[in-house]
């Protein structure tokens, strides 16, 4: 075997950012991927190949679609030979270039889909849309706070009146705790409000929804003039999405919604 065979550049780069997509560390990967933690570390240091069934183990682990492995394996290589010469292939293990997986995932895209596809028709919200929310909540919810905002971005299904809920709720249960974690998370469901499809009164409503728990977030993270701030606009938004709510909000944090208000 010859020392670039050995060291498989390609296939332990993209291992290893998929472990940082995550957030993991040798041990976790191993446990979600169901590897052998020894074998994680011998991959980690180049000591054996990786092969590619365990890099689509690890892929699907992270959620990240297989067929996107060869476009980033491509991008990767591109990179090496650009920087070849100038710099130690090691020092692309660099946190900041760990930290952009998401990039490469949207370059990865670009170079499978040439046409773009059509988009479906916008269905009507539905109280079954929480089920599909708890599922994609379960995936955010163990990123980064960059990495959830990416996910909503460039993602078009992590966009739903459904999800928002479900952020806006996270947000609620760790005001007290957590008030810089609920104060991120109310800041994502916000964002989610401004990009789920639908009619405008129906966003209007969401955000409205989303920018009362950002208020409340804002207080309890010592920022009582940005929380009026934000309880202004919520109201606003609130009150011109009347039209457009079929009233599947859950109820009781409408109440809470409302006593917010009135504070």
């Amino acid at each position: 075997m010859t020392r670039d065979e050995q060291e498989d550049p390609d296939g332990r780069l993209a291992f290893v950012l998929l472990r940082y997509l995550m957030g993991w560390d040798q041990g976790e990967l191993a446990r979600e991927a169901r590897i052998a933690s020894s074998q994680v570390s011998v991959y980690d240091r180049g000591e054996r190949p990786v092969p590619r069934e365990v890099l689509e183990r690890a892929a699907d682990a992270a959620d990240f679609p297989r067929y996107l492995l060869d476009p980033v394996l491509r991008t990767i290589r591109s990179f090496r030979a650009a920087a070849k010469g100038r710099s130690r292939a090691e020092r692309v293990w660099g946190e900041a270039f760990l930290a952009e997986l998401i990039d490469l995932r949207r370059l990865a895209m670009d170079a499978v889909l040439c046409v773009a596809p059509e988009q479906p028709a916008v269905q009507p919200p539905s109280a079954d849309d929480r089920e599909a929310a708890a599922d994609l909540w379960a995936k955010m919810e163990r990123r980064t706070a960059k990495q959830r905002r990416a996910l909503v971005e460039e993602t078009e299904e992590f966009r739903s009146w459904a999800l928002c809920e479900r952020v806006a709720a996270a947000s609620r249960e760790a005001v007290i705790s957590d008030p810089r974690h609920a104060l991120e998370l109310a800041e994502l469901a916000l964002l989610i409000a401004e990009l789920t499809p639908g009619e405008e009164a129906w966003r209007s409503r969401l955000q409205g929804y989303a920018g009362a728990h950002l208020s409340k977030a804002r207080r309890a993270s010592g920022d009582p003039s940005g929380a009026e701030g934000a309880m202004a606009r919520a109201k606003k938004l609130w009150a011109a999405g009347a039209t457009g709510d079929p009233g599947l909000l859950d109820e009781t944090a409408r109440r809470e919604w409302r006593s917010w208000a009135d504070e």
